[in-house]
């Protein structure tokens, strides 16, 4: 993908379903459509590419909140002997930043099915919609769970990427302590 190879666990993902819309009383999770039609990785990648910014530059986005610049996306670059990248959320607003969220893409979908769970069981989204916590900034202790992204964080590997300002760095400090 983009002159990356491609993730096999987002390839076998992708050969099943093609794409995917989760959609909620509060948020959305879409998994760009690929297939003989369209190719939305390269959509969502290709507009953002141009240059050498990061952190698209270095990434391949593979999902979006749905009408708001929040994209999911694995590094190719860090991917391991196996060719498994880790995941990454982009919030490339004006304060432009990159948190880790996992080690690789089924660790993803494990930490964001538990943060679903978490929602379920949530009083304020029952009643109202209203999340009482978000993905992936108001889970840590998910996110940490993850023990070899916290290694890849303690080791530097996401250095290069990460534009943390003082509001994630607690966030940070609490994923590598878990």
């Amino acid at each position: 993908m983009a002159g990356h190879p491609f993730d096999p666990v987002l390839a076998t993902v992708y050969r099943r379903m093609g794409g995917l819309r989760i959609t909620g009383n509060d948020g959305e999770f879409l998994l760009h459509r690929l297939d003989d039609q369209v190719d939305g990785l390269a959509l969502a990648t290709g507009a953002r590419r141009r240059g050498t910014q990061e952190p698209f530059h270095s990434s391949v986005a593979f999902g979006c909140i749905p009408d708001l610049a929040y994209y999911y996306a694995v590094l190719p670059g860090l991917a391991d002997e196996r060719g498994l990248q880790p995941v990454i959320y982009i919030n490339a607003y004006a304060e432009r930043y990159v948190l880790p969220v996992a080690s690789d893409v089924d660790r993803f979908f494990d930490t964001l099915s538990r943060y679903l769970e978490i929602l379920v069981v949530d009083e304020g989204y029952r009643l109202d919609g209203m999340r009482g916590v978000d993905f992936p900034a108001g889970v840590p202790e998910l996110i940490a769970r993850d023990r070899r992204l916290v290694e890849m964080l303690v080791a530097g590997r996401f250095d290069f990427i990460m534009n943390l300002g003082d509001e994630y760095q607690d966030w940070l400090a609490r994923v590598k302590s878990a």
